[in-house]
């Protein structure tokens, strides 16, 4: 056990100085508080000072208190642990406390370190909102998605995928994927996928099988997306669809010509006919139900008919390549317009159609509507590059953004502003109005700001009440300032929330590429430490970072 009163001097020199609340307790009250915890609890010394200890804790969490207290004065030290304590102004914070047993002035006592982790624990119930809500994409779509790890590692899988393959997902999770790819497809789906991570601009479709836990085979298709972090490959992730169904039709197609018409009338895939000039011989009911026409309105019409502009090119050099080489061609992918003018997308498989001497008379395609599916890749790629709440682009997209920005500047030896701005005291307005109405402030404080800059600028989330715009091809100092002004005045005007009008002013602080820094982190830092100037010098202003000094404006 420790004895304080060894070194008077030196003990009460390390107490004022910590960098957490420090108190001790003896017989169950305060015999002595740092600054910091007085400041923390917002009681003054003189209020602590012979005041019980167990009073301040919640409710909920007074008896779990006091038995690391009795803990520790019988071990000599506690864990680190988190409890709710309630500061004299009546907020519920949450704090994290180590209680070690000591001798103070002669007696036992429990000497406290105390500090305030509200903003942390607020943080983690964000951050599982989000991660509810990316759940909920993830197990309610109809495809498959598997995530991996460099070395082929499954890490996760949705429901959808365990269904495909017979496994439960903790018989999938931290085994290598290959080991569920049939043997005669493991060589041909690790050389596609080492040529996707050497080329992985380029798109890769390729169709294998796998073994389910029940020994039945089945054929996948996957959208493989590899992540990339600074040139290095740390995970992978994969939309799965089974298509069984469509392999076991076409291996019936070959098997049985007298049987195809009426097997493809089943199907709900789409499939087609067309001459040499891509005029419709024959569609399928469901072909027919995705262009919005009868079968007898489809009977030739071309396919241009329902082609994108940008796809036209594309479609007539892939079909020309079936006609020349006669081979199948699998995995093309083009948008199309239905009778509505509705554009969706269609991934399909063409091959030739021969007649005796072997030449090439007309062509056959078997197509799938995965309209759906890219959806969902949208809807994925929203959730990683924006902020949950607002809407706007994230730091990750910024970071992206802000890159592109620069490169261009430098290339056209053009300026770019950088600008920095906090909402002032915004946690009056959590404390007052509560975090729902707080949140619907930074949605509106979001659109405000996307409502004054140019299409061509950004506008993001990048902190708690913090957000940052950028704008590339400034030509003038002026325009930075006219508007920062636009800003704070936008600002002035209260937020109408329900029935509330709640005042929040800005502080903005900018810095311009190249005169305060030539890459993103020195921007955004010379942006920061202006606009935490204009926040020392009394809020609702905006202030200028010029070449280590910040300029008042």
């Amino acid at each position: 056990m420790a004895r304080l009163d060894k070194s008077p001097e030196l003990a009460q020199a390390l107490l004022r100085c910590a960098g957490t609340g420090i108190y001790i307790v003896q017989k169950g009250k305060f015999r002595y508080v740092n600054p910091l915890f007085v400041e923390l609890t917002g009681y003054s010394e003189s209020e602590l000072l012979g005041k019980y200890s167990l009073d301040l804790v919640n409710p909920d969490d007074r008896e779990e208190v006091r038995r690391r207290a009795i803990d520790s004065l019988k071990g000599g030290s506690s864990g680190p642990y988190e409890y709710k304590f309630t500061k004299k102004s009546g907020e519920v914070i949450w704090v994290l406390e180590k209680v070690s047993s000591i001798e103070y002035k002669g007696k036992r006592a429990a000497v406290g370190s105390f500090l305030n982790i509200t903003e942390i624990k607020r943080a983690e119930e964000a951050l599982a909102k989000s991660q509810a809500f990316y759940r909920s994409v993830v197990e309610t779509g109809g495809a498959g998605i598997l995530t991996g790890d460099p070395n082929g590692k499954i890490v996760f899988v949705n429901e959808a995928f365990c269904n495909i393959v017979g496994y439960s997902f903790d018989e999938l999770v931290g085994n290598p994927f290959v080991n569920f790819i049939h043997p005669d497809d493991r060589t041909m789906v690790a050389e596609n996928f080492t040529e996707g991570l050497i080329h992985p601009e380029k798109d890769y479709h390729i169709e294998f099988r796998v073994v389910r836990k029940d020994g039945r085979v089945v054929w996948i298709y996957p959208s493989v997306s590899p992540i990339f972090h600074k040139g290095t490959l740390t995970s992978g992730m994969a939309i799965i669809f089974d298509i069984t169904e469509r392999k076991q039709l076409e291996e019936a197609l070959k098997k049985s010509e007298e049987r195809y018409r009426t097997i493809l009338e089943e199907i709900q895939d789409n499939y087609f006919e067309t001459d040499i000039d891509g005029n419709f011989l024959f569609v399928n009911d469901s072909m027919s139900r995705t262009l919005g026409y009868s079968k007898e309105e489809l009977t030739g019409m071309n396919y241009r008919n329902f082609a994108v502009k940008e796809d036209s090119e594309v479609i007539y050099r892939d079909f020309n390549r079936v006609f020349r080489t006669g081979e199948t061609m699998k995995g093309l992918a083009y948008k199309f317009v239905d009778r509505y003018g509705n554009v969706g997308y269609n991934e399909l498989s063409v091959s030739a159609i021969k007649d005796d001497t072997g030449k090439v008379v007309a062509f056959r395609g078997i197509a799938r509507d995965v309209t759906e599916r890219k959806r969902m890749e949208r809807e994925l790629n929203d959730i990683a590059s924006h902020d949950f709440l607002t809407g706007l682009p994230n730091r990750m997209l910024l970071s992206d953004r802000l890159a592109v920005a620069l490169n261009a500047a430098k290339r056209n030896k053009t300026k770019l502003v950088v600008m920095m701005l906090d909402l002032d005291r915004f946690k009056v307005v959590n404390d007052t109005y509560g975090h729902s109405i707080g949140d619907t402030v930074l949605r509106v404080a979001g659109e405000r700001l996307v409502a004054l800059v140019r299409k061509s600028d950004t506008v993001a989330r990048v902190g708690g009440d913090e957000f940052l715009v950028l704008l590339p091809k400034i030509h003038r100092f002026e325009d930075c300032v006219k508007v920062a002004r636009k800003i704070l005045e936008a600002f002035r005007k209260p937020f109408a929330v329900n029935s509330y009008k709640i005042p929040v002013t800005t502080s903005v602080g900018f810095a311009i590429y190249p005169d305060d820094g030539e890459d993103s982190e020195a921007l955004i830092k010379n942006a920061d430490i202006a606009m935490y100037w204009v926040k020392e010098q009394g809020r609702d202003n905006y202030a200028s970072y010029s070449v280590g000094k910040v300029n008042a404006l």
